[in-house]
């Protein structure tokens, strides 16, 4: 079973923002997948650079559009990004040093609940600003 289900709650009707959304859901669910049929820490770690490269450039595009809207809670948005930032780095850092089930799973479950929350109250709020159509 997934980790985390990606649902039309967490539709932000922004095409490339929810795409952008449903594959770091994707890479999530591969990455604690991949931890369940017990692969490799070598073969997970690929992955997990890959989720936190596509997590980071998703946090460029949203800002990105953030500021081109004149969104009036960019400065918090983006200060909520730089937290979630410092975070995978710092132990995206211990994982390279020392590669094991444990870092890669925290990350994986920091990153899962961090997105989830974030979605559903924070990227909201910008809904009626940045919204397609």
């Amino acid at each position: 079973m997934a980790l985390i289900l990606w649902s039309s709650d967490y539709k932000v009707d922004v095409d490339n923002l929810d795409a952008d959304h449903i594959m770091i859901f994707s890479l999530i669910n591969h990455i604690d997948e991949s931890h369940q049929s017990g692969s490799d820490e070598y073969a997970i770690g690929r992955i997990l650079k890959v989720l936190i490269d596509r997590a980071f450039a998703h946090f460029q595009r949203e800002e990105m559009m953030m500021r081109r809207k004149s969104y009036p809670g960019y400065d918090s948005h983006v200060a909520e990004h730089q937290k979630i930032i410092d975070e995978l780095q710092s132990l995206y850092e211990i994982y390279l040093e020392t590669p094991s089930a444990a870092v890669s799973r925290e990350i994986v479950e920091l990153l899962s609940a961090w997105l989830e929350d974030h979605i559903l109250v924070t990227d909201m709020q910008y809904r009626p600003y940045l919204a397609d159509g």
